[in-house]
């Protein structure tokens, strides 16, 4: 009988079992419905603005319908007036230094496909692309699945996550790749940052693209939550995209910077799919990006229903005011229910989500039905086998779904 093989890549896929996805599959399985379902697993653990699902359900359903050039192919990159809605988009709330270009524009069908191309575009197989952790929890998948780079997560202590004296830790790993002989091609930020919820500030990013700039790397500044600030008072670290800076270029070359954006997380819009990638300053890579965009197709249904959306203006500046007002509503209930409760957690200002530290006790609940370690050697012991332990048992029997930190790339258990 013949030997049917699949390709190294697709074996290397298969291996992979992402600590993310396997608590989706658990999650999907028994999704929670409080009228269908309510013994349902509650999804506590993707970031999604659901606090202004009414809002955008009333306006999409406003402008359904389906009209004759839905049918036909359209720009596999985006049709001109999506491209101009996103660069107005930056154009009116981050003030780019200077305007944002459609041109330099490239939409895909969400920023998973949008990171796979890029990676692809600046990696060989193998190549590695440096990410602070703790980290966006897909970046492994997003960049070896096809692309096979490696993404390297480099630990930051939590204390030092939005210092310029990280910098150290990203010079030890590249060092240590040179040693092994590997390449490291890019750093991949993410700003407002996913865990951590909050924004660099700026003589950090600066330290980090003069380090990118020393080692000759591209550099990715994933704004995806850029519209989702929602903490301003004073002490807080202001959020900036990095195409406002009027002085970019004495730190790092324009052209080696990739911003990232899309619908998913400011517009409560996971569903629809659809992110974006702006090279202001790297036609190549614009070219190159534009030819990979087929393999990231949209419906043209949705590049013209998007399209209209982004066109409301009022409607627009209604939901992004709208959604800041319901975030910070929320962070605080959950910011008081940790203090409550003695719960460890990081401050944020940003995003859909607060990283905390699992309390023993919560712990203690789950190794005991597990039958694994009594309370006090729980104490004693928080491993990184029993911290899996307690969320699989967690999702499965108390039937709340929250990621493990180890999904974050955490070294750190808890």
């Amino acid at each position: 009988m013949t030997v049917l093989e699949l390709s190294s890549s697709a074996k290397e896929s298969l291996a992979r079992d992402s600590l993310l996805f396997k608590g989706f599959r658990m999650l999907f399985q028994n999704p929670y419905s409080k009228e269908t379902n309510p013994e349902g697993i509650i999804n506590a653990g993707i970031a999604a603005n659901n606090t202004i699902s009414d809002l955008v359900l009333e306006k999409l359903n406003s402008l359904t319908g389906v009209v004759a050039t839905d049918l036909e192919y359209n720009a596999p990159y985006g049709e001109p007036k999506l491209r101009y809605e996103i660069a107005d988009l930056f154009n009116r709330y981050l003030s780019p230094a200077e305007p944002v270009n459609p041109d330099a524009v490239t939409v895909f069908n969400g920023c998973t496909s949008a990171i796979s191309k890029v990676t692809a575009a600046i990696c060989d197989p193998g190549d590695h692309v440096l990410v602070p952790a703790p980290c966006y929890a897909a970046l492994d998948s997003d960049m070896a699945t096809l692309p096979r780079a490696v993404a390297t997560p480099v630990d930051i202590p939590i204390e030092e996550a939005f210092a310029p004296s990280q910098v150290k830790y990203f010079e030890e790993k590249i060092t240590e790749l040179k040693q092994q002989g590997k390449r490291t091609k890019i750093l991949f930020l993410m700003t407002p940052h996913n865990p951590l919820g909050a924004s660099y500030p700026k003589e950090t990013l600066r330290a980090l693209f003069e380090f990118a700039s020393k080692h000759s790397l591209f550099v990715v500044s994933d704004e995806i939550y850029a519209l989702s600030v929602f903490d301003a008072k004073e002490g807080v670290t202001p959020f900036e995209s990095v195409l406002s800076w009027n002085d970019l270029s004495s730190y790092i070359d324009p052209a080696s910077l990739i911003v990232m954006h899309g619908l998913s997380k400011d517009f409560g819009l996971n569903g629809f799919r659809m992110g974006w990638t702006i090279t202001p300053w790297n036609q190549d890579l614009t070219n190159v990006l534009h030819n990979y965009a087929p393999f990231g197709y949209r419906p043209a249904y949705t590049d013209r229903l998007i399209t209209e959306f982004l066109a409301d203006h009022a409607f627009i500046d209604d939901l992004l005011a709208t959604s800041k007002k319901n975030l910070a509503e929320n962070y605080s209930m959950a910011a008081d229910f940790f203090v409550k409760h003695n719960i460890e957690y990081v401050p944020c200002s940003a995003g859909h989500f607060v990283w905390f530290r699992m309390p023993i006790a919560a712990s203690t609940k789950a190794y005991r039905a597990l039958g694994t370690l009594q309370a006090t050697e729980v104490a004693k012991s928080w491993t990184k086998e029993g911290d899996l332990a307690a969320f699989e048992h967690i999702t499965l029997n108390e039937r709340v779904y929250f990621p493990t930190g180890q999904a974050f790339s955490s070294t750190e258990p808890g």
